[in-house]
């Protein structure tokens, strides 16, 4: 609680002290409404989307991440950005969601112990420019499949868990205090219990206990190194802060 009000603090400073600049993609609304609290994050507060800037960096393949930082698990990520992982936690607690915990699991004997990530759902969706000059959106889920049976992954909601927050020994080991500035897991597939945004369904991730199951969707992509923006917003069906 202490970590989102430091957080919430940050955010609403960019935009009190004139750091946060105002125009953004914002797909039709009043660009006034728009703050920019880092380069490349766009909140509209009134409307309650968050928009990230990022670039995507991988369309075949194994998937463990829907998003990433740079230098993390891009190899098995959809999408790259630099846009920090607190800073966009920010940015979610100002559209008035409220942070859950992120999923995990044990194995306990011959069974494995799941435990789903906690908090409001978040839904995802992907905008960009096509070689037409048109602005293209799709629900992320039309870029992930499965590999057996190639279907689309079932939901474009995830899990506002807000990842780990360090106690001080632990961040001063880390060099960050929020474990996803360090680890890069913004948008989880795959459980590795450190996820900024989490899927609903715990994976673990051990290919000795869950198989690999999902891929990218090749023929939904725009090509690898294509700008787009992340966009996330609260669920249309759960609209309070905290469940």
């Amino acid at each position: 609680m202490r970590h989102s009000i430091v957080l919430i603090l940050f955010a609403l400073n960019l935009v009190v002290s004139g750091c946060a600049t105002t125009g953004s993609p914002s797909n039709g609304s009043d660009d006034r409404d728009v703050a920019e609290l880092s380069p490349g994050l766009w909140v509209d507060v009134e409307r309650r989307v968050v928009r990230v800037r990022g670039w995507t960096c991988l369309d075949s393949g194994w998937l463990e991440q829907v998003a990433c930082s740079p230098g993390t698990r891009e190899h098995e990520s959809l999408m790259v950005t630099n846009v920090s992982a607190s800073n966009i936690h920010a940015a979610l607690l100002l559209i008035g969601l409220q942070p859950g915990s992120p999923g995990n699991w044990k194995a306990d004997g011959d069974k494995v112990v799941l435990v789903p990530a906690t908090g409001p759902r978040v839904d995802v969706s992907v905008e960009w420019t096509d070689p037409a000059g048109d602005t293209r959106v799709d629900g992320v889920s039309r870029w992930i499949s499965d590999i057996s049976d190639r279907s689309l992954y079932p939901t474009d909601k995830w899990i506002f868990a807000g990842s780990v927050v360090l106690d001080d020994v632990e961040a001063d080991r880390a060099g960050v205090r929020y474990l996803a500035d360090r680890t890069g897991s913004l948008i989880g597939l795959v459980t590795f219990g450190d996820e900024l945004l989490a899927a609903e369904e715990v994976l673990p991730d051990s290919s000795e206990v869950h198989s690999p199951e999902w891929v990218a969707t090749t023929r939904a992509m725009p090509p690898v190194g294509t700008e787009v923006r992340i966009v996330l917003r609260p669920d249309s069906a759960d609209q309070t802060a905290s469940e």
